[in-house]
């Protein structure tokens, strides 16, 4: 009898150690996360590094920011799997998921996803149809709202012929318009918003797409479900606390709330952008 209870207590010492060392281990882990480059990198650091300190408070978890120089680069890495978490945009999602099974974490709910296609203030133009036959930039031919699915209204159900020209970033874009290189950019709500005031009111909005279920956080599945979890529940946390609200802001997820792939993002599935995707 003794020797039963005895082997008894051995195995749940060793069940009790492996889960306790598992644990030590999931803490000291150390994970990369990339954002999709609508900005340049300072911006990047500037707005995600602070958010990203305080998650590391609440949950024992270091992240490292992985840059990437432009939106196509940022998609082969992620397409090969290469960051642990990425912000990523809706349609990298639907990609992302069926190519490496990145799962939706968080994502804002104050507000939609909009692209915009703009053009100078002072620039006469009234209609899209007037823009038939020229060159408009986008930041990259994927970028969701400001490029592929701009592009594909434009093309379907505007019936306009124009040239892409690709630079990079939405900042870029608006510099683009601004600077006359182009007669008109496609850009998204938030990262506009993010231009200072005098820079934004020598811009004007001529076309808006519908608007999307915004920018997911997701996650490789290499990473452990305890850890998912851990982070989930510490984002909506932190985003209940009044002091943390500009870190959200920040991030452009001021209202964070879990995201769901089935309800959020499937629906792009039937959208039809396949045809102005391009992948490396």
């Amino acid at each position: 009898m003794k020797k039963i209870v005895f082997t008894t207590l051995s195995i749940i010492f060793l069940i009790s150690s492996s889960a306790i060392s598992a644990s030590k281990q999931d803490n000291n882990k150390e994970y990369t996360m990339s954002i999709v480059p609508q900005v340049p990198s300072h911006i990047i650091q500037r707005d995600w590094k602070p958010f990203l300190n305080k998650l590391t408070q609440k949950t024992g978890f270091k992240f490292n920011l992985k840059f990437y120089k432009s939106i196509p680069d940022f998609e082969q890495g992620l397409l090969k799997g290469l960051p642990d978490f990425a912000y990523i945009n809706p349609y990298h999602q639907v990609m992302a998921l069926k190519e490496q099974g990145y799962k939706p974490l968080i994502r804002d709910n104050s507000k939609r996803l909009v692209g915009l296609l703009v053009v100078r203030k002072d620039n006469p133009i009234k209609s899209v149809k007037e823009l038939n036959g020229k060159e408009l930039a986008f930041p990259s031919p994927n970028a969701l709202a400001a490029s592929l699915y701009m592009r594909a209204l434009l093309t379907e159900s505007e019936k306009i012929n124009f040239t892409a020209k690709y630079v990079k970033t939405h900042s870029n874009v608006y510099r683009n318009v601004l600077l006359k290189k182009t007669a008109a950019g496609g850009g998204v709500n938030k990262t506009l918003k993010k231009e200072t005031k005098e820079f934004q009111d020598q811009l004007r909005i001529l076309y808006k797409t519908p608007g999307i279920p915004p920018h997911p956080i997701s996650a490789h599945p290499r990473v452990p479900d305890t850890v998912i979890n851990k982070i989930t529940a510490a984002i909506l946390q932190l985003s209940e606390e009044k002091e943390n609200s500009l870190l959200f802001k920040n991030i452009a997820i001021p209202n964070p709330i879990r995201a769901n792939y089935e309800l959020d993002y499937k629906p792009l599935e039937l959208l039809g952008l396949e045809k102005y995707l391009e992948v490396k």
